[in-house]
């Protein structure tokens, strides 16, 4: 067993589990840095720089999940299992997590379609 904060026995099995569901985003959105990274003259300064908050939300947002869901068995056992004592919290993150997802999407898809191609100068 491992100790946690506020002296909670939780186990690594649960560690590992919240964990694993994170993980595949995880490694989508690196994986996103390093192909815009590798592509920013093909996609142009404005969209490189749309795509990579993109990426900076999305992430920012599965890291919050991911303590979230490590946290929330803690913060129930300190609550004593009283839904009141969470539940405003609880919906706080959420709209967090949701909206800073929302960002992310809304700015890759802004990336895409403001993409300059290949050899079109830009206007300043």
């Amino acid at each position: 067993m491992l100790r946690v904060q506020y002296g909670a026995a939780m186990s690594v099995g649960y560690l590992f589990s919240g964990a694993i569901g994170h993980l595949p985003m995880l490694a989508v959105l690196i994986a996103g840095f390093v192909l815009v990274g590798q592509r920013r003259e093909r996609l142009g300064q404005r969209s490189t720089l749309m795509a990579n908050l993109g990426l900076s939300a999305l992430m920012l947002s599965q890291i919050l999940s991911l303590i979230w869901t490590l946290t929330l068995p803690q913060l129930i056992r300190v609550t004593d299992y009283a839904s009141t004592s969470y539940g405003l919290l609880t919906f706080a993150v959420n709209l967090v997590i949701t909206l800073l997802a929302a960002i992310g999407i809304g700015l890759l898809l802004a990336a895409l379609v403001t993409r300059t191609p290949a050899g079109v100068p830009t206007r300043r």
